[in-house]
């Protein structure tokens, strides 16, 4: 299978933030994900997500070997009530999903390096477009 990198993809690729052994094809797959996320939440909602998203990936890892509920239910208890009540938000949920689903498949990847390159890049742009409005599910 051959991936080409397209520019938006570059800046995953050659990204100091994703390790350095990374699997090129991983990265390739992850970006299109990052950018739903980026471009379904305003950013201030985009940073939360990532943020929370990272919390929820170290709860997981520090409770490893043990019983314990995973990502998805920290990600969504670290989201608190009003999340889930948007097209935009059922959007990022599924791109996380995907990205954690990616990452989990590529032995040497690191979910908490492509979670703070999102994170870093919803901050970077904070001051740019705001994104796009949520419409609410069943709207």
């Amino acid at each position: 299978m051959t991936h080409t990198c397209e520019p938006t993809t570059a800046s995953v690729l050659g990204d100091p933030g994703v390790p350095g052994g990374e699997c090129p094809e991983v990265a390739s797959l992850v970006a299109p994900y990052l950018r739903i996320i980026r471009s379904a939440l305003p950013p201030v909602e985009a940073e939360r997500f990532f943020v929370r998203a990272l919390d929820a990936h170290e709860e997981e890892r520090r409770r490893a070997g043990a019983l314990q509920l995973g990502f998805s239910a920290y990600l969504w208890d670290g989201l608190g009530d009003s999340w889930g009540k948007s097209l935009a938000h059922t959007s990022a949920w599924e791109a996380m999903q995907a990205i954690r689903h990616l990452v989990r498949k590529a032995p040497r990847a690191d979910l908490a390096a492509y979670l703070r390159l999102g994170l870093r890049h919803a901050r970077e742009l904070g001051t740019g477009s705001p994104g796009r409005a949520p419409v609410a599910v069943g709207a």
